[in-house]
């Protein structure tokens, strides 16, 4: 008997998460994918053509109905979710659930992806399944949701499960972004006034500028949420003095994972990717940190504790003296649970109704990406 999965989208950094967990249904003919986008956004600009170019099957909204789709999967809570009425599985679409909800008016206390505004719809739970990607995040959501606690399924994080797994080909991917002998330094940036970007928008080029070309490869790594506030136009106009001296300018989707595995240290902030980075013991760098963002008592906050500052002035060896952040081991496991694939698997196919197939779920190597 066949089933119908629909992932449902609502950003592009929503729809970067879902590639990471669709791939438990491959090489399944019992089952079919399609997706929908959960309008609402300010940043859905171009998720439709996104959408199209990976080769992807549409939904509109109104035709995902329980009559069309077995099963629905979302990395994220927001969104008129509750319209389905199809079973639903929320996932958290960063580095799990470590920042509190953004509000018009800034943030609020709740921790965003488990609070009650973005659970529930008239009282009632809406997702048939909460994922987590820690147990630790089962008092958090006991604080912030207790009614939808009996939903939780701690299942980990297949993106950094797939960061790990591409780690003994790291010269690989070097390779194709033309690395060669260099140190390659990521500058990652999250969205909003407290980001990187917000901050230190022109420390990429900056750092071109002060770095010889000969010795060190420099990348860009923007949100998501920043490519779709401004386009690509006008973020290659910002970056168009520095990538003609050689930075590279990493695309928002299915790409950002292979630089990462590239990098020889990463100056981030309080976004995801500084996170991975420092769970997978990459040297890391924080040129700003939104620590009003963040919820108290997090792996992210101890992220922020530890990990070293990149200062103005004298750039080159501030990166040459850059450490892993202390710990990091021990960072990773307070934050990720092992064997997402097949803890996610598990799920799925339970909520589907069917036998998982008998081949193992295992993470596979992030995609490559060339300039």
């Amino acid at each position: 008997m066949r089933r119908r999965v629909l992932g449902v989208v609502r950003t592009l950094t929503a729809l970067d998460r879902l590639l990471d967990v669709l791939p438990v249904l491959a090489d399944d003919m019992r089952v079919e994918t399609r997706f929908s986008i959960a309008r609402g956004s300010e940043f859905s600009a171009d998720l439709d053509d996104h959408l199209h170019r990976i080769g992807a099957r549409i939904a509109d909204w109104g035709e995902a109905t329980p009559a069309s789709f077995d099963f629905a999967i979302s990395p994220s809570g927001n969104g008129p979710l509750h319209e389905l009425g199809i079973p639903l599985m929320t996932l958290p679409h960063g580095a799990g659930h470590h920042k509190l909800r953004a509000t018009d008016e800034g943030v609020a206390t709740e921790v965003s992806g488990l609070s009650r505004t973005q659970l529930t719809h008239r009282g009632e739970v809406v997702p048939t399944v909460v994922g987590l990607s820690h147990d630790d995040q089962l008092d958090v959501l006991r604080r912030h949701c207790p009614e939808a606690l009996p939903r939780a399924e701690v299942i980990g994080d297949p993106c950094f499960a797939r960061l790990r797994a591409s780690l003994p080909v790291r010269e690989h991917y070097r390779d194709a972004l033309g690395t060669e002998h260099r140190t390659l330094v990521l500058v990652a940036s999250t969205w909003g006034g407290e980001s990187l970007f917000g901050r230190e928008g022109d420390l990429a080029a900056e750092l071109v500028a002060e770095l010889p070309a000969a010795d060190y490869q420099v990348a860009l790594v923007l949100h998501p949420n920043i490519w779709a506030k401004y386009g690509r136009y006008q973020i290659e106009s910002w970056t168009w003095t520095a990538r003609r001296r050689g930075l590279v300018l990493v695309p928002p989707l299915r790409s950002w994972q292979a630089a990462l595995v590239a990098a020889d240290v990463v100056v981030s902030d309080h976004g995801s990717l500084a996170f991975y980075a420092a769970a997978l013991g990459t040297p890391l760098l924080l040129a700003a940190f939104g620590e009003h963002e963040i919820a108290p008592g997090s792996p992210m906050s101890l992220l922020g504790a530890r990990a070293g500052r990149l200062r103005r002035g004298d750039l080159k060896s501030q990166l040459d003296g850059a450490q892993p952040v202390p710990d990091h081991d021990h960072l990773a496991a307070m934050a990720f649970q092992d064997r997402p694939y097949q803890r996610l698997r598990d799920v799925v196919y339970r909520c589907l109704e069917l036998e998982p197939p008998s081949w193992p779920a295992a993470a596979e190597p992030v995609d490559v990406f060339s300039p």
